[in-house]
């Protein structure tokens, strides 16, 4: 089997997230968090990139991120030079890999999680019995006591339902994605992931706004070029039709997983991709591997591990 190009995500918080009020009593970090955290005496880095390989089932593997600050890496991974905002991190990386690996598909992973190979192995293995697929994004079953995330039990938790008319469940959101990006409204993926990101730990009402706000000039921007190209001007609609909905549902706990992945296929897919291919989509799967969800975001969360936490520099975003 093929192995998938995967690209760990290694820029920098330039500014201290934002957290929830369950977590103002916490530290964000603001580094590289790929070398500024420190395992022992290895940086996360080097502890990502041993599951990875273990795994057996990802490659070629790249790291997007400055130079300046990780250096020497090992010679099986790909340097990608970037330091920008996320969305740009994260354009930059697509790009190369697009052009070094074309028509394959291409799996994005943060590198402040770490996942043994046996749990990387395992992943894929769903990504690929739950293909065919445009976009693969695994949400992490909550546990039921928030006491047992420690000192990540400040994260947000979303309440989702299995199956229309079920009750919901608590989900976590993953931090590994795998897409076909030749499906994806790239450019507005970009715009909208940058400024997701800044807003990724406040309650959907701050986010939906945030979003909107962000995005208006964008979608009426596309909605402009259909014009000029001859198409119908209908993605602010229909975007924003689609996210509103799925945001009020989301927050009210009456949104399925069905939904959810619906309202993703809308605002990231292309409309003519959908319509050749409709049988393919997003899909959220839920699953129990916890250390999927936990990303650390705050030094109580380094320390907690075991880890300590150095000075990388100041950069833009992860």
């Amino acid at each position: 089997v093929e192995r998938i190009p995967l690209i760990i995500l290694g820029g920098s918080d330039g500014k201290a997230a934002d957290l929830p009020e369950a977590g103002s009593d916490k530290h964000p970090l603001t580094a590289y968090k790929g070398v500024a955290i420190r395992i022992g005496d290895r940086p996360l880095l080097e502890v990502v990139l041993d599951g990875i390989e273990d795994s057996g089932v990802f490659g070629p593997v790249f790291l997007a991120g400055p130079a300046r600050v990780y250096g020497e890496i090992r010679d099986s991974v790909v340097r990608i030079e970037t330091d920008g905002r996320f969305g740009e991190n994260i354009r930059a990386a697509v790009e190369h890999v697009r052009e070094a690996c074309p028509g394959r598909p291409q799996a994005f992973l943060t590198c402040d999680v770490t996942l043994s190979g046996e749990s990387l192995r395992r992943l894929v293995e769903r990504y690929r019995s739950d293909s065919p697929n445009d976009l693969w994004f695994p949400t992490v079953r909550a546990p039921t006591r928030r006491d047992r995330l420690g000192a990540s039990s400040w994260k947000p938790a979303y309440r989702l339902a299995p199956e229309p008319g079920k009750p919901a469940v608590g989900v976590l959101p993953g931090h590994l994605v795998i897409a076909d990006v030749e499906a994806l409204r790239l450019g507005f993926m970009y715009r909208l992931l940058g400024v997701g990101y800044g807003t990724r730990n406040r309650s959907i009402n701050a986010r939906r706004g945030a979003l909107v706000l962000g995005m208006l000039g964008t979608l009426l921007w596309h909605d402009l070029l259909h014009v000029l190209s001859f198409r119908v001007p209908n993605l602010t609609w229909s975007v924003m039709r689609a996210g509103l909905s799925a945001a009020s549902r989301l927050r009210d706990g009456r949104l399925s997983f069905g939904d959810l992945e619906e309202a993703l296929k809308a605002l990231f897919v292309k409309y003519r991709h959908r319509r050749r291919y409709p049988e393919r989509g997003v899909r959220m799967p839920i699953v129990d591997d916890l250390d999927l969800a936990m990303d650390i975001d705050t030094v109580d969360e380094a320390r907690e591990r075991g880890a300590q936490v150095g000075n990388s520099g100041s950069g833009s975003s992860a």
